[in-house]
Order: structure tokens, then sequence, then C-alpha cells
């Protein structure tokens, strides 16, 4: 006559711990963990089913069974698991692998040295997938140990790798990756190239805003015409489509973080004088900075035309006196020149 299967969930409902207990002895291991898993965050427990709880993590004579006790105690913060964490990250299944990089994630800052060691063992695991994981791990616990680490994976094949690295390394290093984030505009993938871009926007250096600046004129001009000098490029010399994808751009970069990066888009959209960047351009009549606005009053200015002039015209003022004058001058301008 076969045995009856213990209802576990009903017996930790219930609270019947110490028939719960009686099934850490159970010789089917689906039965041993589920009796695990239902005893471990009990806070009832006597310290003796603790210390037994703890052992199976050695002792358990079913490898799984040992490392989910390894994982459930590592979630816990038990400082008795170091060996077993190496373990699983080194033999485990994808599984295993990829569970115990999560507990990492989620227990967040950390400088303990095994965890930092299983993180690198993972960051060069065979699989993508625990590499990601890895490297999520890795940003979780803000350690500048893993710099020199994660800029490696900057070159990695797989471009998720080197997408989640971008950030891992920007959210840990910042002005000490500077360099890294800058080689990455190079990147052919344009998820990649637009993330490094995104990040070096945010670090406030002259630095970065110019190697932004830079890649940004860089797109345009492999957008141009390879036979046209870049000194007579216009908006008439370029393929309607190649103008497109070049405002774009542009217009994108009206709406960077850094001022320096708005002026410089700015000065660009002036170039094409194209009327879809009128709109992009009046908002930036209320930027905060006022070296922006004025920026914003010359673009308009030589977009020029009945739209551009509205824009201006329904500005009532500044709270800065320069831009006030520039306001006055930029409007004689353009209502002379209708």
């Amino acid at each position: 006559m076969a045995l009856i299967k213990p209802n576990i969930n009903k017996l930790k409902k219930n609270k019947k711990l110490a028939e719960l207990v009686k099934y850490l002895d159970s010789p089917k291991p689906a039965i041993r963990y589920s009796t695990f898993a239902a005893l471990a965050n009990n806070i009832e427990l006597s310290e003796d089913v603790k210390t037994r709880l703890k052992n199976m993590m050695h002792f358990d004579p079913d490898p799984w069974v040992r490392t989910i006790a390894t994982l459930r105690f590592a979630k816990l913060g038990d400082p008795a698991i170091s060996e077993n964490l190496i373990q699983i990250i080194n033999e485990g299944s994808l599984t295993h692998k990829l569970e115990l990089l999560r507990l990492i994630t989620d227990n967040g800052p950390t400088s303990d040295v095994t965890v930092l060691q299983v993180i690198m063992t993972g960051l060069a695991d065979k699989k993508v997938l625990v590499r990601l994981q890895a490297i999520s791990a890795a940003n979780a616990t803000k350690n500048r140990q893993m710099i020199p680490h994660l800029s490696g994976m900057l070159y990695e094949k797989h471009y998720k790798v080197r997408l989640l690295a971008a950030k891992a390394l920007y959210n840990i290093g910042k002005d000490e990756i500077v360099d890294d984030l800058i080689n990455l505009l190079g990147d052919k993938n344009n998820m990649v190239h637009s993330a490094a871009r995104t990040y070096l926007s945010a670090i406030n250096s002259g630095y970065t805003h110019r190697s932004v600046y830079n890649d940004i004129e860089t797109e345009l001009e492999e957008s141009a015409d390879d036979h046209e000098h870049a000194a007579d490029r216009t908006s008439h010399g370029i393929r309607q489509d190649q103008v497109k994808k070049g405002l774009d751009i542009l217009h994108n970069a009206c709406t960077d973080k850094f001022r320096g990066v708005r002026i410089e888009a700015l000065k660009s959209i002036a170039v094409f004088r194209h009327p879809s960047s009128i709109e992009v351009v009046e908002k930036l009549l209320y930027d905060k900075f006022p070296e922006v606005r004025i920026e914003a009053l010359n673009t308009l200015e030589r977009i020029g035309g009945k739209h551009a002039l509205e824009a201006v015209e329904k500005l009532e003022g500044d709270r800065k006196k320069i831009v006030r004058e520039a306001i006055e001058r930029t409007l004689a301008r353009m209502r002379k020149s209708k």
C-alpha cells in the first residue's frame, strides 16, 4: 500500500511544527525540500531545529536539497555558507547559478569577499544568461572593485552584455569610467551607442559634453553626401531622408540633461533652417539657463518664417535683462525681414 503524501502547506498553515519536523527525515528529496522551505523562515523554531536545517546544507544526501538549503540561508544572510556559494557558482546548474546571483542582487550593496568572488566567477561564465545576471549583481553591490571586471564586459560579443555592463559601470563608477563610455560611442549597436551617449551626458564634465557633441556631429556627417565638404553642407545639399535623420538626432539632443549639449544642438539646427524644428526650439525659449534661451532665439531667427516669429512673439519678457534685450533685438530683426 502506497504511503499518503503529506500536505506540507496545510501543516504549515495550521502551524503544526512538530509534525512538519518529522518530514525532514523523509526518504523522498522532494518532501524534505518542501518541509525545509515550509520551516526555514519560521521564527518560532527552536534552536535545535534551526541547527538541523542549517546542517542540511552540508549533509543532506540529495544535492538539490543541499543547494536549496544553501540558497535559502544565503537569502537570510548566514555567514557560514561561503564554501557552498562558491561550489554553486562553479558547479551548479544554470537554474541554481541564476538563483544565487538573483539573491545577491536582491541583497544589495556589499563588500563581502565571497559574494564578490561569486560575481566575478559569474561574469566569466560560458552562459550569457549567467553573465547578464552577474552584471546585475555587480551593479547591486555598488562596489568599485567590480569596475575592472565590468569594463572587460564592454567588449563582449552579445550586445545585451555590453548594454548592461555600461549601465552598471555608470551606476558604480561615473567619473572613473568616462573613457570606457567614450570608447563605447563607437559601438555598432544603436542601443549600446545611445546608452553610452546618455550616460556621458549625465556626467557633469566639459570633456564628456564635448565627446557627446562630437558624436552627434559625426553621426550627422555620416548621414550626409560623402562627396560634399562639411563646411559647405546645408539642408539643400543633403537628401531628404538624411535631413530627417540628422534633425531627429539634433531634436533629441535638445532634450539632453546638459546645457552644453543643448546649445550645440541648437547651433546645428540653425544650419539646417528646417521649419520642422520650430516646435522643438520653441520649448528651449523657456529653458532654465539664459544662455540656452538666447541660443534658441538665434536659432529661430535663422530658421525664419511666420511660425518662428510667432514663437518669439509669444514670449512675455524674461527674468534676465540680457535675455529681454536679446528678445527685443531678435523681434526687431525678424519683423524687418518679413
